[in-house]
């Protein structure tokens, strides 16, 4: 139920209204296992899916735009009675813009061990607030760098 409620709310939705809500949010996570998209950016992008090009950057992040599109249609159709701004800034306050990301801890680390804890700073910075837009840091909320992709993480790290 917790998990419904919450995906839910990323969605926009203020409540799972049967058993349709349900199948909405299934298809959406399995999508995004499909395609193996980004949920940071997937989530944060469909805040903005009722804007003008605001579905094209959702879509964007598909190799299967057909799927995309069939499952976006079920969106659109659930959400169509709603008030886009107001939906919009309800799903802004649980889809995160920025999450510590391996590269950016990896560059931040990196930075420090050489005495420059200015990306730390600014880490610590935005992370306070993650809901909010910082456009002079839009450069922490995109797609990492290929090479992030070799970053290990432990329990020790």
């Amino acid at each position: 139920d917790a998990l419904a409620r919450q995906l839910a709310a990323k969605l926009g939705l203020q409540a799972v209204e049967g058993p349709e809500d349900t199948a909405l949010m299934n298809d959406a996570l399995a999508l995004l296992a499909q395609e193996q998209v980004d949920h940071t950016l997937f989530w944060r992008r469909l805040c903005g899916m009722h804007e003008p090009q605001g579905q094209e950057a959702v879509r964007d992040l598909f190799l299967d735009r057909s799927a995309f599109d069939a499952w976006a249609a079920r969106y659109l159709a659930r959400t169509a009675e709603m008030e886009p701004v107001a939906l919009a800034a309800r799903m802004r306050l649980c889809n995160p813009k920025y999450v510590l990301r391996k590269h950016l801890g990896e560059n931040a680390i990196r930075a420090a061990k050489a005495g420059d804890f200015s990306l730390v700073a600014q880490l610590l910075s935005v992370l306070q607030s993650p809901f909010d837009e910082h456009p002079e840091h839009e450069a922490l909320a995109g797609f990492p760098p290929a090479w992030a992709a070799s970053i290990e993480i432990s329990c020790s790290s």
